[in-house]
């Protein structure tokens, strides 16, 4: 069967109106007090037209019900939670994000879900906007010199964004920069290793396998010159598991380490992080070591989570009410962003109930992502299956080192950079969907699977057949 490599005009579209509707709802400053209603027009307007072409409004998912839990319940509790002076400056600004992250995140797993042709046009978006960040990133970046000898390498780079952005006018955060190239990283790294290792390239496009490879490289510069060192032990347990979870030796080894760290945390000392490398800067920890200052956080928005457990105390609200509320050693003036833990700052946002729904979605990832990194799936070749596996073993390294990185780090639900998130949870979904089971196939509907040419994965003879969009 022919292969068409033309990208789906359906898919396009839907791209299109995202891109079109994502200025005025990431920066609804820029723009007058109509364009954000427009926006959302054009977002109404890619599910519409996604309807009227394929049929359905959206994939169905096996987290779907978390998902929409999210936004349908807690979105709109977080933000009536939100102080109202608070409310239209922290909180509705984020919903704009996370509702565009939302459409986002249906057009990726609808579409990738369909055919390998298209969950590679999905995965090439992915490592485009990982390119991107790390390629503007550094230009506008508030370096921290935590490694001895980098200030002379990284203030050499040009700034002509330092200060262009709202929120960021101090540049941006080399955290936070970091923690974003995690979700991407890990992934592309897989497909290119098992390109180099097999000879052969894992993906049948052409163009998305020269961005992957162009990709890897330079977000792994950018990853390694931020200096997070919660991004970079995140990255090396991402990238053990992804060596070892294929072995059934290995398996046991990731347990027993798992059980070591457990055990050995409660002795680690508070200065730990501070051995590795260089000191931040004083005033942005507060005047303590880095983990004692996040301690000291996670302390108060540990209460702050005891105090407002089912509504969260608003959208985004955690940067001021801590300074309200809670006790905390840090001057208020200093911008404190975040509890320095994904999982604490969404309990803030959203309350217990959407820290659960965000947990939901994430042990339904290890679900659909532990069987084909471990094991071949019963009907399923080799060349498909071990396609597949690259895929998984690089989702998996990814959703490990950005979990590392959030026991210490966040970037948080509605930042700007959180869509790589989404997109990494959308192709999460979209393999499993890419998945079923060749030896149930459904001969109607939307996931119609009707050969194995339409799994990830090449053919006994070496190329890559598709089905016919």
């Amino acid at each position: 069967m022919r292969v068409n490599r033309r990208i789906d005009p359906t898919f396009a579209v839907e791209l299109l109106l995202l891109a079109l509707a994502a200025p005025a709802l990431y920066f609804p400053g820029w723009f007058p007090a109509w364009a954000p209603y427009a926006a959302f027009g054009a977002l109404v307007a890619g599910w519409v037209w996604r309807r009227w072409r394929l049929g359905v409004w959206y994939a169905p998912t096996p987290a779907d019900w978390p998902i929409f839990f999210l936004f349908a319940v807690m979105l709109p509790v977080a933000v009536w939670a939100a102080p109202g002076p608070l409310r239209q400056q922290y909180s509705i600004p984020r919903t704009y994000i996370l509702l565009w992250n939302f459409c986002l995140f249906w057009t990726v797993v609808t579409h990738a879900s369909r055919s390998r042709q298209s969950a590679e046009w999905a995965l090439g978006g992915f490592a485009l906007n990982a390119l991107g960040i790390a390629l503007v990133a550094p230009l506008g970046m508030n370096w921290l010199y935590k490694f001895h000898g980098a200030e002379r390498a990284l203030s050499a780079i040009p700034s002509p964004l330092l200060g262009v952005f709202q929120g960021a006018e101090s540049g941006f955060h080399p955290n936070q920069v970091a923690g974003t190239l995690l979700y991407a990283f890990p992934l592309l790294l897989a497909i290119t290793t098992a390109d180099a290792i097999h000879r052969r390239r894992t993906l049948a496009s052409r163009l998305v396998t020269w961005v992957v490879w162009v990709s890897t490289p330079v977000v792994g510069l950018a990853l390694l010159l931020a200096q997070s060192r919660s991004a970079l032990l995140g990255l090396i347990v991402g990238l053990a598991v992804m060596a070892l979870l294929p072995w059934r030796r290995g398996r046991w080894a990731l347990v027993v380490g798992v059980a070591v760290l457990l055990a050995a945390a409660p002795f680690a000392p508070l200065d730990l992080v501070d051995v590795i490398g260089g000191s931040p800067p004083a005033e942005a920890l507060g005047g303590t070591s880095t983990l004692g200052f996040r301690e000291d956080v996670w302390t108060q928005a540990i209460m702050g989570i005891y105090d407002f457990p089912f509504t969260g105390m608003g959208l985004n609200t955690f940067r001021e009410v801590v300074f309200l509320l809670y006790p905390i050693g840090v001057n208020p003036t200093y911008n404190l962003g975040h509890a320095h833990n994904f999982f604490l700052q969404t309990a803030l946002d959203f309350g217990v109930p959407g820290l659960i729904a965000v947990l939901a979605i994430y042990m339904t990832a290890v679900v659909v992502l532990y069987p084909p990194a471990t094991r071949r799936e019963e009907g399923v070749s080799p060349a498909a299956w071990g396609g597949r596996r690259v895929w998984a073993l690089g989702l998996i390294g990814a959703l490990v080192a950005q979990t590392v990185y959030s026991q210490l780090d966040a970037v948080t639900m509605g930042a700007k950079t959180n869509f790589m998130w989404w997109w990494m949870f959308g192709l999460v979904l979209s393999l499993s969907n890419l998945s079923l089971r060749l030896s149930e196939p459904r001969s109607t509907g939307f996931y119609a699977v009707s050969s194995e040419s339409e799994e990830l994965g090449f053919s006994r003879s070496g190329s890559a057949s598709l089905r016919s969009e």
